[in-house]
């Protein structure tokens, strides 16, 4: 089993979209006529946006040019107004999860909203909330589906799928977004519901704060299932920190128990100090796409690793690069190739 891998939109070597100041992985999917890559975006104007790049879909998804979409300006964008900041989304949107339409129910996207300004840290809060596609654009719903409860205040990095008449969703529940300092505290949870909206199922444990996944992605293979699971990668430089990279489990059905799974088996190890610096502090928000070959087109967004922002801008300049811009951390979008077999 072997992966390499393709830079797409990175803050420190580029290219970066105009108008935004970083880019990350959410969502791949075939949608008639073409590809559709859902991103997560932060703005020149400081706010969390979705993003689509598009492809034909006869293109190799792993190797393709992708094109971002763009208003009038030549600035990337926006898949829709940002929400008003006494909403429960008002801080911004992040990772999306895309369901298709079916004659029961629109095109939708399933996200994490963020109430406040803080990102990370005691004070901040994720609840998962749902975009509908009626009348040419896109709708948010007026209250989130999944929220956070007294031990996990915040519910984040929604994955659904419809299979088989009812939805099934995976998301993070975590008492808040690491700090500086901190250790990660996350959970992943599954629930379901048949309308998708309402009724949702109490969640059931599919991975312990002890294995410390984040996030995970879920692809049909046609004679089974394949995920893809990440952690949350090292944002601040924390040491000691949990390893990084990216495992990957089958299953014969579509199931919620996590024992009709099997056992993550780690497929990319971004620890080691030869791993690019794009992802040296690991890759989250996988998304998955099946080549033309068979193999598997793995998106992820990977956090650089480096010391802080002065010391990267002074190697930059002493190389006769560009400065990049100051932040916390510095994110790259990329996609990486999976040769696997086909379980």
């Amino acid at each position: 089993m072997t992966t390499s891998s393709r830079l797409l939109w990175d803050m420190v070597e580029g290219p970066m979209p105009r108008g935004v100041l970083g880019m990350g992985i959410g969502d791949v999917h075939r949608v008639g006529d073409q590809w559709v890559l859902l991103l997560g975006g932060y703005s020149v104007s400081f706010r969390n946006r979705f993003y689509l790049a598009t492809a034909p879909a006869t293109a190799d998804p792993a190797t393709t040019d992708w094109q971002i979409g763009v208003d009038r300006r030549g600035r990337a964008q926006a898949l829709m107004p940002d929400a008003p900041r006494d909403r429960c989304d008002g801080g911004g949107v992040h990772t999306p999860s895309y369901v298709p339409g079916t004659k029961e129910h629109p095109p939708r996207i399933y996200y994490a909203g963020r109430s406040g300004r803080r990102h990370v840290g005691a004070s901040s809060r994720y609840a998962i909330g749902v975009l509908e596609y009626r009348a040419k654009r896109w709708h948010r719903r007026p209250e989130p589906l999944i929220r956070g409860d007294e031990q996990r205040s915040s519910a984040l990095e929604p994955l659904v799928v419809h299979h088989e008449g009812r939805f099934v969703m995976w998301y993070l529940a975590t008492p808040h977004e690491v700090a500086p300092g901190e250790q990660p505290d996350y959970e992943l949870r599954t629930t379901t519901s048949i309308d998708g909206l309402t009724d949702w199922t109490p969640p059931h444990v599919w991975s312990t704060a002890e294995e410390g996944f984040f996030d995970n992605a879920i692809i049909d293979t046609g004679s089974g299932w394949t995920m893809i699971l990440a952690r949350g990668t090292n944002l601040h430089g924390t040491i000691p920190f949990p390893e990084q990279g990216l495992w990957r489990c089958t299953a014969q059905t579509l199931s919620p128990q996590r024992s009709s799974w099997s056992p993550p088996v780690k497929v990319l190890d971004t620890d080691p100090a030869t791993t690019p610096a794009f992802m040296g502090h690991g890759v989250c928000d996988p998304a998955l796409a099946r080549r033309p070959d068979g193999s598997l087109a793995v998106f992820a967004t990977g956090t650089r690793r480096y010391r802080n922002w002065a010391g990267l801008a002074a190697s930059r300049l002493r190389h006769g690069h560009p400065i990049p811009v100051p932040a916390p951390f510095h994110l790259g979008a990329a996609v990486f190739t999976l040769n696997e077999p086909t379980p």
